[in-house]
């Protein structure tokens, strides 16, 4: 048998953490000393103890632990339960690199505030385009690109070797949001291509009109820092005398694919329109 602190040592738990789980009733020494309370742990307990801090990091209660122990789970069901734990851990680790990087981008707009940006803004007409798109509510930025690699990967096999240009995504949403995003995914393709069912996912086939003026933006970069480029469009439209005219796009050369967002290019184009000059009404003399 071992004294706590040999125990504690084994197990890589510190003994105040023993004393006090020996309170709560979920790990009882083998033996206590009567005369000095002494602690004495034996080796098959360390499994035990293994079961409680797996049940721990799951975020359950230690009276819910004490209770499942006391069921007698079993050791594949805790690996279960801690692979879906995992899963959710990298969803939040996921979704707070995003939070990350966003006030990564604030934090870089604040530092640039005051000063010129060299953005190359261009208008420029673009003409009617073929687009092989899924239009849903995505979660979030993440589930958006996670969808575009999906077709990005499994697009060319199913429709065979024909011009498929690049990603293209539309924002449909009025008001732009964190989540529950109104967007379209898809590629600008050539005349031979026809609708396409992909899984469960049925794609279609639009033919979007021509746009006169189009504003544009190319980015380079992580879409999450991209918010001084929809500033720049923004200041433009505002000095020009021009108003937005339709939902935005970014057609992307380079797509952010999750493992190198960083690589990412798009250009950001939004349909714009000349303001109508309003003049105050006249008074009467």
């Amino acid at each position: 048998m071992f004294q706590i602190g040999e125990f504690s040592k084994i197990a890589q738990v510190s003994g105040r953490l023993l004393r006090y789980y020996d309170k709560r009733g979920l790990l009882k020494p083998r033996y206590t000393d009567p005369f000095s309370g002494y602690r004495y742990y034996t080796i098959d307990q360390l499994a035990q103890l293994n079961q409680i801090l797996a049940l721990k990091e799951l975020g359950l209660s230690l009276e819910q632990i004490k209770r499942l122990l006391n069921d007698d789970v079993s050791t594949e069901e805790i690996r279960g339960m801690l692979t879906l734990r995992m899963a959710q851990v990298e969803q939040t680790l996921v979704q707070e690199m995003a939070r990350f990087r966003y006030i990564e981008s604030r934090i870089e707009q604040i530092d640039r505030d005051g000063k010129l940006e060299n953005y190359d803004i261009v208008l420029k007409s673009i003409p009617a385009q073929r687009y092989l798109s899924i239009r849903q509510t995505f979660a979030d930025l993440y589930d958006v690109q996670l969808m575009g690699e999906k077709l990005y990967k499994q697009l060319p096999e199913k429709v065979g070797k024909i011009n498929l240009s690049h990603i293209m995504v539309i924002i449909h949403s009025d008001v732009w949001e964190d989540e529950d995003l109104d967007m379209e995914v898809g590629f600008l393709v050539s005349d031979r291509v026809q609708g396409v069912t992909l899984e469960n996912y049925s794609m279609t086939l639009t033919q979007l009109a021509p746009v006169n003026h189009m504003l544009t933006l190319v980015r380079i970069g992580r879409p999450s820092l991209g918010h001084g480029n929809y500033s720049a469009l923004g200041d433009w439209v505002s000095a020009n005398g021009y108003q937005f005219a339709g939902a935005g796009r970014e057609v992307f050369y380079r797509f952010p694919f999750i493992d190198r967002e960083h690589q990412a290019i798009a250009e950001i184009q939004f349909p714009v329109e000349k303001k109508q000059q309003s003049y105050p009404p006249l008074r009467s003399s």
